[in-house]
């Protein structure tokens, strides 16, 4: 049975669908488990203070359906 997963806070789609990860949900992040962690995100402890394009959200979060 699949745990609930719970809703990303800070992380969203820009107008052109692309997702934006933020720092503190990403999986080379501060609370990530991936062993390549990212020299920018590692320093964020709280949401909205960076991400990126190219990270991954951790596995336990999902994203809104994009409107």
């Amino acid at each position: 049975m699949m745990p609930n997963k719970q809703l990303a806070q800070f992380s969203e789609y820009d107008t052109k669908g692309n997702l934006y990860v933020d720092c503190t949900e990403c999986t080379r992040g501060r609370n990530g488990q991936d062993k390549d962690k990212c020299s920018a995100g590692f320093k964020h402890k709280r949401g909205n203070k960076g991400g990126c394009f190219l990270g991954e959200l951790l596995p336990t979060l999902k994203m809104e359906k994009n409107k």
